[in-house]
């Protein structure tokens, strides 16, 4: 017999069997977590914070389990209608809107919708791309209005300028003033009669959120900016840009004058201290002493000057390889780019 070569199999054979006890062992972690958030799911758990659902007129149990999960109520929407088709409740379900918590089970959340309600008053509102926070709070206004909901615009604001939100981008911003300008995300919303004005924020605060991922940070923290720095650069070229398709254009003119320390001289920024869209600016207008004024002050405004949409995020993070430092409108209302004083003023001819 040959010891060592005996020896060797012993031990060969003794690392395999440990490596099976640990593949075994993590098997095992992996479905008693799987098991307990199953569990959690089906027997209720959670926190207890209410959601309103509201079902459509023909939604099917598949679509219906699908906005118990993106409205945080169930994690396992396949599970759920499983469950509901098995218990022969899935055809109980009824149109309208449900009050849920996210502790429900799933019998808990299946009686509930299987209840008639009476219909409720909601309003949808679309707030659009380069909205101000005033212009966005007048537009809430008036929509609830219609609808006859209650709707403060004053409450909207002062919670908006003083509100203590948990977002990490929120609790970065240092000003002290426009605090949540730019971050009031673009989008179509429906709000119901319970809805509070804070409610509002926390909606459109949740969807930037939802728009500003991952990819976005990686690629702020790749240019060494910052996430306000971004939506400030983004709500100004939102705001001058006379299409999408130019915005990464325009957003190439704004980072070769940063880069080269040139004042940004945006117009857009001075109709943001006027409070109007004035479209020819005086000499008096760019001379206005201002932490907005880009005529005056080197590097970005001290925040956004509107809410911008994803593609102006996009192009701010990403802008077009160009050598251009001035752009003006031409008489078909599209920009013309140059590289040098000098063009860019006999464009204007």
């Amino acid at each position: 017999m040959q010891y060592p070569t005996y020896i060797k199999t012993i031990k060969t054979k003794r690392k395999t069997l440990r490596l099976k006890y640990v593949l075994i062992a993590l098997l095992l972690i992996f479905v008693l977590v799987k098991g307990y958030g199953i569990k959690t799911d089906i027997f209720g758990g959670g926190r207890n914070e209410s959601v309103l659902v509201d079902i459509k007129n023909g939604a099917t149990a598949k679509e219906i389990a699908q906005m118990l999960k993106e409205s945080g109520v169930i994690k396992y929407p396949g599970l759920f209608t499983m469950y509901a088709r098995i218990g022969g409740k899935s055809k109980d379900f009824q149109l309208g809107a449900h009050t849920l918590f996210k502790s429900m089970s799933y019998d808990e959340i299946i009686n509930i919708i299987s209840q008639i309600t009476k219909p409720v008053n909601s309003v949808t509102v679309t707030i659009t791309e380069g909205s101000e926070i005033k212009q966005t709070a007048r537009k809430l206004s008036e929509a609830f209005a219609q609808k006859q909901i209650k709707f403060s615009e004053e409450v909207f604001l002062n919670e908006c300028e003083n509100g203590s939100f948990e977002y990490p981008f929120v609790q970065q911003i240092t000003r002290k003033t426009n605090r949540l300008e730019g971050y009031l995300f673009p989008a179509t919303y429906t709000f119901y009669e319970e809805t509070t004005e804070r409610d509002v924020i926390e909606a459109m605060l949740s969807k930037f959120q939802q728009e500003y991922g991952v990819d976005f940070k990686e690629r702020a923290d790749a240019l060494n900016l910052t996430t306000d720095e971004v939506i400030t650069l983004a709500s100004i070229i939102e705001r001058e840009g006379a299409s999408i398709e130019e915005f990464k254009t325009v957003s190439s003119v704004f980072h070769n004058r940063l880069r080269n320390n040139m004042r940004l001289e945006s117009c857009a920024t001075i109709q943001y201290i006027l409070g109007v869209r004035k479209e020819i600016l005086s000499t008096e207008d760019t001379r206005i002493k201002s932490p907005y004024n880009t005529y005056l002050n080197f590097g970005l405004p001290v925040g956004p000057i509107a809410s911008p949409g994803s593609a102006a995020i996009e192009a701010a993070l990403y802008p077009a390889d160009t050598d251009y430092f001035y752009f003006r409108l031409n008489s078909e209302g599209q920009h013309v780019f140059s590289r040098t004083y000098r063009e860019h003023r006999n464009a204007g001819q």
